[in-house]
């Protein structure tokens, strides 16, 4: 039984020589032999006696820029993603609102600057949703207190950091109005 494997396997062989190089299944098996089964060593002994040439402009490469067969991958995996369905559209609504959420914070400061408070938008997202009666009273409470809040993170939060700047600055005023009864 072992015989036979060997033969099927010098037979896969052969046929491997004839696709790669298109000589006869007579001079593919005579190389074969000749290089002990060695595709490699056959593919030299075709080369050399001029039967087959070496490839030519070929390169080899390991980085996966140069593997032109990899470059449009990406694009069919993005592609292949694009589901124009409502359900692939709330998919990818539900997706950059958590990216969205994982990649901003909120950082609350008290009068001294020092961070009191840093947290992913997600987990004040959360806060705010379960406990909202109690979180809008501390955020109007701190901010009386002399706390200021700043998102920060992937996104743009200038208009939004400039609106808590305006938040914290009207609190202010409001303490003030309110000392100098």
């Amino acid at each position: 039984m072992s015989g036979k494997g060997i033969e099927m396997d010098n037979f896969e062989k052969i046929e491997k020589l004839v696709e790669k190089t298109g000589i006869s299944y007579g001079d593919a098996k005579r190389v074969l032999e000749q290089a002990d089964g060695d595709l490699l060593d056959a593919m030299i002994i075709l080369e050399r006696e001029g039967k087959t040439q070496a490839p030519k402009n070929s390169t080899y490469s390991t980085q996966y820029e140069e593997q032109t067969q990899y470059v449009s991958v990406p694009m069919q995996v993005e592609s292949a993603m694009e589901d124009d369905s409502v359900r692939g559209k709330l998919k990818r609504g539900i997706r950059k609102v958590w990216h969205f959420l994982r990649t901003n914070s909120v950082i609350a400061r008290n009068k001294n600057g020092e961070v009191v408070v840093n947290l992913p938008l997600w987990g004040a997202a959360l806060i705010l949703l379960m406990f909202w009666w109690i979180t809008v009273i501390l955020i109007v409470v701190s901010l009386f207190a002399g706390f200021t809040y700043e998102f920060t993170g992937e996104a743009d939060m200038g208009k939004v950091n400039q609106v808590m700047d305006k938040a914290s600055s009207a609190a202010e005023k409001v303490k003030d109005e309110y000392n100098k009864l």
